[in-house]
């Protein structure tokens, strides 16, 4: 399925949101002072917006920009503004609240597991007006109790990593609900890493991220879609203990995940979503 819209992410257009427009109107005023303390800022949204992400990205830039990129994706499938957002696995990062605060009258429900990231996270928002509920829990043990058809749209902000990352080091004893998080990021990936080079993954934690993106189609009405990203940084090409190859195929893996499963699931395509790092699939009716 196609639908026809304007292509997403003209950099003149995501720089203009992020300085004065929507997204900008969302930030709070440490982020608003970073952006205008920056320079170049046409140039670094270009930066931003590039994949894999080069080694002189600019973060005030590159936050923003990703919340610009989840509030061109909710206009391009026209959601209502009245929208009720799902994310499962949000960590630490905001730009989908601050995308659905940018787009409308929202709501957004998150379950997050690790209770650093959360305290973290509340404090990147407490200025958010939009109403905002967060759950504590494994995501498919917290979604059981919300009923069927509650959400207009799903997303999975750099989450496959995350999930498949927690399914892998939860076995071997890591309690990833305590741990201070980025710390123990790389054992994690070293980990995902070792079962991927077994030919592991598929029985560990692919069965993990299904369950949750089964319950994610579950939550979404009919009409309503599932939007999955994945960036990777530059900087992680050659080093030996990351898993290039797995990261740089993560949306391409889980799309055949996907489509080899019996969800009730159609992919849709926009024009300028590039495949390899994004990709979105409509509830079926």
């Amino acid at each position: 399925m196609t639908t026809n819209i304007d292509r997403l992410w003209e950099p003149a257009r995501v720089a203009a949101s992020i300085t004065h427009g929507a997204i900008h109107t969302t930030l709070d005023d440490r982020l608003r002072g970073e952006l205008a303390a920056t320079d170049a800022i046409p140039e670094r949204v270009v930066c931003a917006l590039t994949d894999p992400k080069p080694l002189d990205i600019c973060m005030p830039v590159l936050n923003a920009v990703l919340a610009a990129q989840y509030q061109e994706v909710f206009a391009a499938l026209a959601l209502p503004n009245t929208l009720s957002v799902y994310e499962p696995c949000v960590g630490a990062s905001p730009p989908v609240i601050f995308a659905t605060e940018a787009y409308g009258q929202g709501s957004y429900l998150t379950i997050n597991l690790n209770r650093k990231l959360r305290g973290e996270l509340q404090n990147k928002i407490a200025h958010i007006k939009s109403v905002i509920r967060i759950i504590e829990e494994n995501a498919v043990a917290a979604t059981v109790s919300l009923p069927d058809n509650s959400f207009d749209v799903a997303c999975f902000h750099h989450a496959i990593n995350d999930i498949l990352q927690t399914a892998c080091a939860e076995p071997r004893g890591m309690d990833t609900t305590a741990i201070d998080w980025f710390p123990n990021e790389r054992q994690m990936i070293e980990w995902l890493a070792e079962d991927f080079q077994r030919d592991q993954l598929a029985s560990r934690g692919k069965p993990e991220l299904m369950s949750i993106v089964g319950e994610a189609a579950r939550l979404v009405k009919p009409g309503g879609y599932l939007v999955f990203d994945h960036f990777n940084w530059c900087r992680f090409i050659g080093v030996d203990w990351f898993p290039w190859d797995l990261f740089y195929n993560l949306i391409p893996m889980t799309r055949g995940w996907i489509t080899e499963s019996a969800l009730p699931l159609q992919e849709v395509s926009l024009s300028g979503l590039p495949t390899q790092w994004w990709m979105i699939w409509q509830v079926k009716d």
